[in-house]
């Protein structure tokens, strides 16, 4: 996951997501056509619009916060998928409308589908992101969701200021 900042805001969200191997086998063997082990441009905008899209309705599974209010209504700008080492890896971001302040408030990102089809996780290192520049004064924390966001395993919260 990576916050793309822009003017000490939050502009966007980009996420790159690894599938594991049940699903990567299912979706290859769907969506990669020609079996070259490969997906060309057809071949992603089939799997976009067959498995991808759809996730619109539920938000992608990303939830953000900023300043104490919910984000909703995201549109993807960015898409693409690959295979590596056989799997699926898709990528694509999402701009936030209005960008977000972190210094009015914590801009929080969680990635949940509450239905538990999909288990989310993050690597151990190397996850987090910033297109960008970030103040000093800027943090962040990853801690099991509270209020709001209970139920949310792992959100990465952007804080800035004193």
């Amino acid at each position: 996951m990576a916050f793309e900042l822009e003017d000490d805001r939050v502009k966007g969200l980009a996420f790159v997501w690894r599938f594991d191997e049940y699903y990567s086998s299912h979706t290859i063997r769907s969506y990669d056509r020609d079996r070259d082990g490969a997906l060309g441009h057809a071949e992603i905008q089939e799997l976009r619009a067959g498995t991808f899209d759809p996730l619109g309705r539920s938000g992608y599974h990303v939830h953000v916060w900023a300043s104490g209010r919910r984000h909703e209504g995201y549109s993807v700008d960015r898409f693409t998928a690959r295979i590596e080492q056989e799997r699926l890896v898709i990528e694509f971001s999402l701009p936030l409308t209005p960008p977000a302040d972190p210094s009015d408030g914590p801009v929080i990102v969680s990635l949940l589908d509450p239905k538990n089809v999909v288990d989310f996780r993050f690597p151990t290192s190397g996850f987090l992101g910033v297109v960008g520049e970030l103040k000093p004064t800027c943090k962040f924390r990853i801690a099991r969701g509270k209020g709001e966001q209970a139920g949310h395993p792992r959100p990465v919260t952007l804080r800035c200021g004193g």
